[in-house]
């Protein structure tokens, strides 16, 4: 019998072994990599019907506060919640995933898209539309059966070569219905308020940010608030019962502010949702961020009622008009967003609730359920029930004085008000 050399054994072992952790390192790797795979695959499922369930939201009526489950694959273990809630103008919607092991989540501001986007929605009160100056109108038009006209104002007429650069279609007495009205009017007298919001104290200099992931941080006080050198982010409302001042020292994004009377300082800048119930003024020089909202909810303790004037009244009226029941937006301000009036009122009256300055530019939407007085540019979409001119110490109803309405100068992405026209898209993603 032949003997092996001890080293010549050794190498052999050390060779059977080293093969076998070859050969398990081979396993464990093909293992790994399927198992890789298959996380891969489940992970992108995942993500896949999140995005499917905010698509649900833009053909389906989810309700409020409420958890709903949906499967889109029946053959996986898939399940998708949905928790939708109020945020000022629009809502914020959860989505949690979970596919095997595997979950995901997103949150998101949702509001209102419009595929075809009209540039004015002007509504039947058997006055035309009079264009005066350097008016411009661009994109379809929805306006009284008297349609639109040349006008002049002190010697000023229209010097546009057409009337409106669009078609023309005829409008209603009715304005478009903003399905979330009854949302907006309780939640200005209050009725966000619910056990979950937290307290936190308001002070300058204060930093805070909060997720949309998180209860709602909560400040309250009867008395006026002086927002200065504060730095406020995400999940956060501040409430006063009688003033709010922004001044340009703040940097606010995505909080919401609910207060008689808002008051925003020249040269501010930042993204927040306003909600005033008196006055609402917007200094010069502002840089609001999409999607800011700016909204006044007139209530009929607030109202200034003038006696019935004619189609096109030029004699003397009140110079020094009142700021009360009236967003005012000052000359060399950019909103990208939303700028609404509500009203609880039925009475007509003579004087502007909406006032968008020269050289103000609102880019997105303007929804006024009274008067508007445009001598600015709406980069975007207009819907009001008038029009109102005022020059001189004159009152010129249904004209528009110099101001613009280009649609077309609107991405087609935009998002805003929720109107029963619209599908339910992503404003934006949350933290």
């Amino acid at each position: 019998m032949q003997k092996l050399k001890a080293g010549a054994l050794q190498y052999t072992i050390f060779i059977s072994v080293l093969i076998l952790l070859l050969v398990s390192s081979f396993i464990s790797l093909a293992y790994l990599q399927q198992k890789t795979r298959m996380s891969a695959s489940f992970f992108q499922e995942t993500i896949q019907h999140c995005t499917m369930g905010f698509e649900y939201l833009a053909t389906h009526q989810t309700p409020y506060n409420q958890e709903i489950e949906i499967s889109f694959n029946d053959e996986i273990e898939s399940k998708v919640t949905l928790t939708k809630k109020h945020w000022g103008l629009f809502d914020i919607v959860h989505s949690k995933v979970q596919i095997k092991k595997e979950v995901f989540e997103r949150i998101a501001m949702v509001g209102g898209h419009q595929s075809e986007k009209t540039a004015l929605y002007l509504k039947e009160n058997n006055k035309p539309l009079v264009l005066v100056g350097n008016t411009e109108i661009r994109g379809v038009s929805i306006l009284p059966k008297q349609g639109a006209r040349r006008g002049n104002i002190a010697g000023d007429s229209y010097y546009g070569s057409e009337l409106i650069y669009g078609a023309i279609k005829q409008s209603t007495n009715q304005l478009p219905t903003l399905t979330t009205m009854p949302t907006i009017k309780n939640w200005i007298k209050g009725g966000f308020l619910n056990d979950e919001l937290q307290p936190f104290d308001l002070y300058d200099g204060l930093q805070l940010k909060n997720s949309f992931n998180q209860p709602t941080l909560f400040f309250q006080s009867d008395g006026a608030i002086d927002l200065r050198f504060v730095e406020l982010t995400g999940n956060i409302t501040i409430q006063s019962n009688t003033k709010i001042m922004v001044a340009s020292s703040s940097k606010l994004q995505d909080v919401i502010l609910i207060a008689p009377e808002i008051e925003i300082e020249n040269n501010t800048m930042g993204n927040f949702q306003a909600f005033a119930s008196n006055q609402l003024l917007v200094g010069e020089g502002c840089n609001l961020e999409y999607p800011t909202v700016l909204c006044l909810i007139e209530s009929t303790n607030n109202s200034f009622p003038l006696e019935e004037m004619s189609e096109e009244q030029s004699g003397a009226t009140n110079n020094n008009q009142s700021t009360n029941n009236q967003i005012h937006i000052g000359s060399n301000t950019v909103v990208k967003g939303i700028v609404c009036y509500l009203s609880e009122t039925t009475e007509t009256n003579y004087k502007p609730q909406v006032v968008i300055d020269q050289n103000c530019i609102v880019a997105g939407e303007v929804y006024c359920d009274k008067n508007l007085e445009l001598k600015g540019t709406v980069q975007g979409m207009v819907t009001t029930e008038a029009f109102i001119a005022l020059q001189s110490g004159s009152v010129y109803i249904n004209h528009i004085y110099n101001g613009s309405i280009i649609a077309s100068e609107l991405p087609l992405q935009y998002c805003g008000l929720q109107l029963q026209t619209t599908q339910t898209k992503v404003v934006k993603w949350l933290y």
